[in-house]
Parts: structure tokens; sequence; C-alpha cells
């Protein structure tokens, strides 16, 4: 079996590459950048499964903005899934997001309608739709909607938590719900889609939902850091914060049903969130040393 994933050094990209070297016997594992290059020249013979995390993330939103979403996103993804499908390749695996919902805060299930509200969201939900057009028996397409990923040397939101309970004392106590999911769960589910040649829209996350000050108290514990969780931290952050993205993204719910998670026995989630973070931690430790 041959594979291309799309970008070089994404940290989904990488991992994923990884992991399918030491998974699948036979045939050939490569990744490639397709961002600023001439797909014309991009091969894509004898390519059995093509997956696609390359995307413009973390661009800040504005009207300049707008278009550069949209073509590498949409457009690219487009022209590389009809390129791909001219030349035999037998599945598509494409890597969304939650921000298709334009969710901000609570949960999401199988009636939650999709009504994005940034352009990353919109662009990828654009690109889904083209997808499904796209979609028939000789090709199918998968749509990953994976939460925030992380995993050793991560880059986000995780590793900004980890860093601060390494260097804080006291930190807020609140009681929320996010998905999240480790990035040896998201590269083994990735695996069992090739291997059942699976086709449709997937919301993979960890076994357990994530509470932020659990994971810092976690995180402060592997690192033998004592951190004081206060609830009057909490009042204190939401009158400095007020209901501003970033406290919602930290502090807020933000989850998927775990209806709408389940995929077949869900021994994807191999990876349960005490040992996900150890292994996180250890990992950013050796990278710090």
């Amino acid at each position: 079996m041959n594979i291309l994933i799309t970008g070089e050094k994404g940290y989904i990209s990488s991992n994923l590459y990884e992991y399918l070297q030491s998974t699948i016997d036979g045939g050939h594992i490569s990744k490639k950048s397709v961002r600023n290059k001439d797909l014309h020249s991009l091969s894509l013979e004898k390519i059995d499964v093509l997956i696609h995390p390359a995307a413009i993330v973390h661009n800040k939103e504005t009207l300049e903005t707008e278009k550069s979403y949209y073509q590498v996103n949409t457009e690219l993804t487009r022209q590389l899934a009809m390129k791909a499908k001219l030349h035999g390749v037998k599945q598509f695996i494409f890597f969304s997001t939650m921000a298709v919902y334009g969710i901000s805060n609570g949960e999401i299930s199988e009636s939650s309608s999709l009504n994005p509200e940034t352009y990353y969201g919109k662009s990828k939900l654009a690109a889904e739709e083209v997808l499904l057009e796209l979609q028939d028996e000789n090709f199918k397409v998968a749509i990953i909607r994976p939460p925030m990923v992380y995993g050793p040397n991560c880059p986000g939101n995780y590793a900004l938590l980890s860093k601060l309970s390494r260097k804080t004392f006291i930190f807020p106590k609140v009681e929320n719900k996010r998905s999240m999911i480790y990035i040896n769960n998201l590269t083994d589910f990735v695996y069992q889609l090739i291997l059942n040649k699976e086709s449709g829209i997937y919301h993979p996350q960890d076994p357990q939902f994530i509470n932020t000050s659990l994971m810092v108290q976690e995180i402060s514990n592997i690192n033998k850091k004592k951190i004081y969780f206060s609830k009057l931290g909490t009042q204190i952050l939401k009158i400095l914060i007020g209901n501003k993205s970033i406290y919602k993204k930290v502090f807020g719910d933000l989850y998927y049903n775990e209806e709408l998670s389940r995929f077949r026995d869900n021994s994807y989630q191999k990876y349960k969130l005490l040992q996900a973070i150890e292994f996180t931690e250890k990992g950013n430790e050796n990278e710090r040393s």
C-alpha cells in the first residue's frame, strides 16, 4: 500500500508519517509539501491513499487573509482531490476542524448545525462540500473533524498550559469539559480508517473529557511542581477577561457528544488522559533537555 501525506513539517503530518511507517508493512509511506508548489509536478502515480492535513490554521483573521484561507484550505484541497481521483487514488482522508460548527461553548452532537464563524472554519467546510461531491464508489472520502490535538512537543494551547503550570503557583479552579485527542490516539484512528477502507465524517476524541484544572494539576504533578487551585482566582479571571474568546478556549466547555465520536469498538482510544499527559510531559522534558 502506497500512502502520501501532505505537509512535511506539520505536527500531525510528522506523527502520522512515523506511525504509519512503523505500522504498515509493504508499500511506501511518503510526505510532501503541497503549499507553494505546482500540483502539476506532484506525482500521484501508484498512490492508494492520500492524507491531507496541510492547511492554514493560525493566520490572523482579517479581510486580507480571507483569500489565503480559501486558496489553501479550499481551492488547493479541491485541486489535490481532483488530481487524486483522476490518477486512481482509492481513498482521500481530509483533516477538517471542530470550527465548522461555529460553536465556542457547549456540546456538539449529531443535531448540531454547521455554522462556521471564522474564515478557517468556513474554508474547511467549503472543502468538505467539494470533497463529498467528488466522492464515488472508486474514490472514498473520509473527513476528520478533530478537537484540539496534543502530545510531545505539540504547538497550541496545551503547550501554553504546560509552560504555565511549570511557572505559576496559583491557577483557577474550574469545572469544565473539553474534547481533546492525544496524537497517538489520532494516528491510530487514521490507521484504522485506512485498514477498513472507510468513508464518511468522523469526530474522534480521547476516552475522557478534559477538565482544564485537572489537566494542569496532572502536568504539575509530573513536573513535581506544586500549584494552588483557587475558585477566587476563577472569579477574578472572569472579571478580567469577561467573555473573550481566550477565556472560552481555555476554561469554557467545548466537547463532542460521546456517541458522535464512537467508531467501531473505539479501540483507537488506546491512551487514557493521565497516561497521555505523562507521555506528553516526558516527551517535552526530553526535548527541553
